[in-house]
């Protein structure tokens, strides 16, 4: 448990960790990690996730198989990041709907301190139309294995 932004956080609940270092070409003219960078990194982060629950790993995934687009992001900083930093990004799905799902990502450096918290909501939608669709069965399923009680299904 972490006391964030006079929150408790229960770290524990996330199970998927992308680990990265900094590189030079993160950092602005403050010599610190660019607040555009981050956006980057939860998105592999999420990307990531995804194949390790099972999504397959192809071409198609994301662009036939599996359309799913980002709609919502926030971003909320408590610290920085320097090059050649080590950091840890921590992800979950919180909730899954009928055609979203919500992503939760923590940034941490390699003390376990949080640099960065980040909420996205992501909508499948149908390859062709570009229209919400509901999420298929599979992942659905891959979701509520690894995630556990973790996640709430709304219908």
């Amino acid at each position: 448990m972490k006391k964030i932004n006079n929150q408790i956080v229960d770290l524990n609940k996330f199970k998927h960790q992308f680990n990265g270092r900094v590189e030079f070409s993160d950092t602005d003219s403050f010599q610190v990690v660019h607040n555009l960078r981050y956006p980057f990194w939860i998105e592999w982060a999420r990307t990531n996730y995804l194949f390790t629950i099972g999504m397959p790993y192809n071409n198609n995934t994301f662009t036939k198989e599996n359309a799913i687009m980002t709609v919502h992001t926030t971003i909320d900083y408590y610290g920085s990041l320097r090059f050649p930093d080590l950091y840890h990004v921590k992800t979950r799905v919180s909730f899954v709907k009928n055609s979203s799902l919500g992503f939760e990502n923590y940034i941490l450096n390699e003390n376990n301190e949080v640099i960065a918290k980040s909420f996205s909501i992501l909508v499948n939608v149908d390859a062709i139309t570009q229209k919400p669709e509901r999420i298929n069965d599979y992942l659905r399923n891959k979701i509520a294995i690894y995630e556990g009680s973790n996640v709430e299904f709304i219908n």
